[in-house]
């Protein structure tokens, strides 16, 4: 009898073993540090050696059922944690073979916003994404729907989402103005498209867009001499549309070598206010459009190392102080960038080493111009079944 119970123990060990194995999340930690250096004499940390603290994402994700999966990311940066993304996704068994995302996560907007930048061939984010996405990205609360189109060969998706809209409120903020994101949803959509050229060769474009209301105005504080003058403006609200192409070519004719040519493009519409008449403390209300672009080039040769630059443009300018119109809302000035980058992956998608320099160009209202130089060393980890990739 013991050995008849012994037997069936035997038998159904191992699927017991994959049944668990299916239910259990996968967990991964990516941790990243910094070294930087500015050279810029109007900073107070003109040529100093800065490190940053420790970066971390911890990464817990899994099939919920055949249908369905789940991930929570949580960070740590700059001494905080925060939840970077929590959401579940609905993969399959929809009508129209339709997918459901839902929770918080990187909308859809271009290509890169949905990838985390520890899977960025380079260090820095791109200029236009700090000043329309800000500095985590356009990472918002919402319900995304997808769906597979009927393109033959072409692979081709369409997305289509509505959001909190808060990923916005922080490039509309300014000193003397009370903004306010209210109650008002933003829809984000975009339609994609992959195709293989031949076997070592690929490209997937895409086209962009996201409308809604990017802030309430409700009262506007104007300092002028010693007095503050306030103006009235309830529930005014601030519309904005943003448009964007992207594209990502691919050449991989082997495991060791890969080239990348990557690039995208934003335009901001919305509506703003701004002074006209200083001395009368007159407001007016109008449309302005300002743009964002970037394209970068990397080659990943013998498999460890790569080499890679890129080009900036924004309207705004990086690191400036927001004044009464935000940075977002620049239509005056302008920041340019051209960067490049030396990697090595000494044991691919473990580890990752990285060495940056940037150099910007600011150009003002009236035709100041001002320059900056920053140097980037930057080290990733991995620690899981989450890579950090190469590229």
């Amino acid at each position: 009898m013991r050995n008849f119970i012994f037997l069936l123990l035997l038998f159904f060990y191992p699927a017991v073993t994959v049944s668990q194995s299916n239910v259990n999340p996968d967990i991964s930690l990516i941790g990243s540090f910094n070294l930087s250096s500015v050279y810029n004499k109007n900073s107070e940390n003109n040529g100093k050696l800065l490190f940053h603290d420790p970066a971390l994402e911890m990464i817990v994700e899994g099939y919920l059922n055949p249908y369905s999966k789940a991930a929570g990311i949580i960070s740590y940066e700059d001494g905080n944690f925060e939840v970077e993304e929590l959401y579940a996704h609905v993969v399959r068994g929809l009508p129209l073979d339709a997918q459901i995302k839902a929770g918080k996560f990187l909308v859809g907007f271009g290509k890169l916003n949905t990838t985390h930048p520890h899977t960025w061939p380079f260090i820095s984010r791109p200029l236009f994404h700090q000043i329309y996405f800000g500095e985590e990205g356009f990472n918002d609360i919402g319900i995304n729907l997808s769906f597979i189109l009927p393109t033959g060969d072409i692979f081709t998706t369409f997305d289509a989402g509505i959001f909190k809209g808060d990923a916005l409120a922080g490039s509309a903020q300014e000193e003397d103005t009370e903004l306010l994101r209210g109650n008002s949803p933003v829809f984000t959509c975009r339609l994609g498209s992959f195709f293989s050229i031949n076997d070592f060769n690929n490209i997937e474009a895409g086209v962009s867009a996201s409308y809604g209301t990017y802030a309430t105005l409700k009262y506007l504080f104007i300092q002028y001499g010693d007095l503050f003058e306030a103006f009235s403006l309830k529930n005014e609200s601030l519309k904005y549309l943003y448009t964007g192409i992207d594209f990502k070519y691919k050449y991989k004719p082997d495991s060791y070598t890969a080239l990348t040519i990557q690039g995208e493009a934003i335009l901001n519409s919305r509506q703003v206010y701004s002074i006209v008449n200083e001395d009368e403390l007159v407001l007016h209300k109008k449309n302005i459009h300002t743009f964002g672009a970037f394209i970068y080039l990397d080659y990943l040769f013998k498999k460890i190392f790569s080499i890679g630059a890129r080009y900036d443009f924004t309207n705004g300018v990086i690191g400036a102080e927001p004044s009464e119109l935000s940075l977002a809302n620049d239509d005056q000035n302008n920041t340019q960038a051209l960067s490049g980058w030396f990697g090595f992956y000494p044991v691919e998608e473990t580890l990752a080493i990285r060495l940056g320099l940037e150099q910007m160009f600011f150009n003002y209202y009236g035709g100041d111009t001002s320059t900056e130089t920053k140097a980037f060393l930057q080290l990733i980890f991995s620690l899981g079944p989450h890579k950090a990739h190469p590229f």
